[in-house]
């Protein structure tokens, strides 16, 4: 039995759901913060509002994980970001991990310092023989590869 498996991984319209609603909270706060401010700031508060809704949309994504996890024969990890690093896949090592019945957390670090990537991954979002090689192989690492 082999450990390499190829895994794409992208959010989900939940995610991307969520990602629409912090404009949304940030638009409404600012909305109701101009209403219940004194007269003199109220105008102060609607400008900065769509700054708050960019911040929100370019913040609110910028971690989300897009790309592809590809496992070699030896249990080696390595991420591909979605349209970077020119089609480099980056090696990655396991940080830590969370896997339930219907959806697995992992965080990768990458080469360099605070280069950490949060993971998602939900079981309808592969086929199954890509599930059983990504339990199987967080299960091997823990083991260890020895």
């Amino acid at each position: 039995m082999t450990i390499a498996f190829e895994l794409h991984v992208a959010p989900g319209e939940a995610v991307r759901v969520l990602r629409l609603s912090t404009v949304a909270l940030a638009a409404g706060g600012f909305t109701l913060a101009a209403w219940l401010a004194p007269s003199q700031w109220a105008g102060a508060w609607l400008a900065a509002a769509p700054l708050a809704c960019a911040v929100a949309w370019r913040r609110g994504g910028r971690r989300l994980a897009w790309g592809r996890l590809s496992v070699d024969s030896a249990g080696q990890g390595c991420w591909q970001a979605r349209g970077g690093q020119g089609g480099v896949a980056e090696p990655v090592r396991i940080e830590r991990w969370c896997a339930t019945e219907r959806l697995v957390w992992i965080r990768f670090a990458g080469q360099g310092a605070g280069r950490q990537r949060d993971t998602l991954i939900a079981r309808g979002a592969c086929e199954p023989a890509q599930w059983r090689s990504l339990r199987t192989w967080l299960a091997w690492l823990e083991r260890g590869a020895a």
